[in-house]
């Protein structure tokens, strides 16, 4: 069956996840810990945020998670400091992180232009707008969910299958691409095709257990698609 959809991740997958959030990392950590009079290595940690390298590790939640996951770390760590202050904290300026794409996302959405695409995102929905509007990319877009629109997060399909209710299009005809294992698991619980990109922190071997398709970033995506026969119609 022909793709007519794609529901594309976003960070790690059309954005450089270490190069657009690194520097806001930093200062949250350095922020929210003198705020808080918290331990500053400690709550990188709880990020899984490497200060001497400022890179996130492989097993960051921040980098797969949903908002609340990332609460719930640091609020495992600090439990006097209320979920609510948490959460304040990181979403101060986070909006405003400076969004570095992997490729010319102008030019591969143009070149895709009779697909439908979607943006599924465990980020908020108004940071996944402003951080598209960056570029001037929203136009692309039929659907941009977040973690907070409505349809739960990923690892479950609820904002899958969102996009689905919204283009009228079936499982088999829309392909899930991601960084991480969540983007792959909410794919294939409910049989859509999904493409891993190694160009977050998981690796090979982490995504190869979720499905046989990889690719090294977004910008072989083309390349992808007339290899594999998923000629757009």
């Amino acid at each position: 069956m022909k793709i007519r959809g794609i529901i594309f991740d976003k960070d790690g997958t059309l954005f450089d996840i270490q190069r657009s959030w690194s520097e806001w990392a930093n200062i949250f950590v350095t922020n929210f810990s003198k705020k808080h009079n918290l331990e500053k290595t400690k709550l990188a940690r709880a990020i899984h945020f490497d200060l001497a390298s400022s890179k996130f590790l492989r097993e960051s939640v921040f980098v797969h998670g949903s908002v609340d996951e990332v609460v719930d770390a640091i609020s495992r760590l600090f439990p006097r400091i209320t979920k609510t202050a948490i959460h304040s904290g990181l979403f101060e300026n986070s909006s405003d992180a400076k969004q570095v794409p992997l490729t010319d996302l102008h030019k591969l959405f143009s070149s895709l232009n009779e697909i439908t695409f979607g943006l599924v995102t465990n980020d908020s929905e108004l940071n996944a707008v402003k951080h598209l509007k960056q570029h001037n990319l929203t136009q692309y877009f039929d659907m941009i969910v977040g973690y907070d629109s409505g349809y739960g997060s990923k690892p479950e399909s609820g904002q899958l299958k969102a996009f689905l209710r919204k283009t009228n299009l079936l499982p088999q005809e829309v392909l899930m691409i991601g960084d991480s294992i969540y983007d792959l698991v909410a794919a294939n619980k409910i049989d859509m095709p999904c493409l891993g990109v190694l160009s977050g922190t998981a690796n090979q071997t982490d995504l190869s257990a979720h499905t046989p398709f990889l690719i090294e970033s977004i910008d072989k995506l083309n390349e992808w698609i007339k290899k594999n026969s998923f000629q757009h119609q």
